[in-house]
């Protein structure tokens, strides 16, 4: 017996001969059962003429006369990335910048459902506001959002979603300014290549003035 993964399962067996090749309905069984060892049968009782052939059928004494093969599901594989810019490798203090996220599943094979997308942002960004955009059959957690950003989206082979990010930097703001959004899949999903998982943006620090002067005695 073989089952549907190429493995054979050897029994000891019955065999029974048809004594007409050529019309199998109707047609009877000489059993030759007393000619099987193990696996094999051994039967000179037998003459081939001309194209003919010669059938056996095979059961298993035991009653063992199929086979079953049982494969457990095993979870979705789905290699995720991300990217993440605001476009410049400078920031101004006091100034305003806009990030934009991508999330994707190009590489699949698996669907995804329940990604989980984070983003924590700065201590130097403030009045920080998102919104969401999915393609390709993706959906996004929330349509918009403020804050930080802890979303949980689906994602299809093809899919993304895209966050617009806009916040302000804030006046006091100092050295480099860096910042990183990640994507996890769920549970039951694994991810072959993390390296794409993760996305930083370092910009820095591009101060600027507009400095004025006057000066003035009081008289004229």
């Amino acid at each position: 017996l073989q089952a549907e993964d190429g493995i054979r399962d050897r029994r000891t067996v019955s065999a029974f001969l048809l004594n007409r090749s050529s019309d199998l309905n109707g047609s009877t069984w000489i059993d030759i059962s007393s000619k099987v060892t193990g696996t094999a049968i051994s039967w000179d009782g037998a003459t081939l003429a001309g194209s003919s052939n010669i059938l056996f059928k095979v059961t298993d004494a035991a009653g063992n006369d199929s086979a079953t093969d049982d494969d457990t599901a095993l979870g979705g594989e789905s290699d995720l990335s991300i990217t993440k810019t605001d476009g410049s490798g400078t920031y101004t203090p006091g100034g305003s910048l806009t990030y934009t996220i991508v999330v994707g599943n190009a590489a699949g094979p698996s669907d995804v459902t329940g990604a989980t997308v984070t983003d924590n942002f700065a201590a130097e960004l403030t009045n920080v506001s998102w919104t969401c955009a999915a393609a390709g059959g993706a959906s996004c957690g929330a349509a918009n959002g403020t804050g930080d950003i802890g979303e949980t989206v689906d994602l299809p082979v093809g899919g993304t979603v895209t966050y617009a990010v806009d916040a302000d930097v804030l006046s006091s703001a100092t050295g480099n300014l860096s910042n990183t959004a990640t994507v996890a899949v769920p549970g039951g999903v694994t991810d072959p290549d993390n390296t794409n998982d993760s996305a930083t943006d370092t910009d820095t620090a591009d101060p600027q003035a507009d400095l004025t002067i006057t000066k003035d005695d009081g008289t004229a």
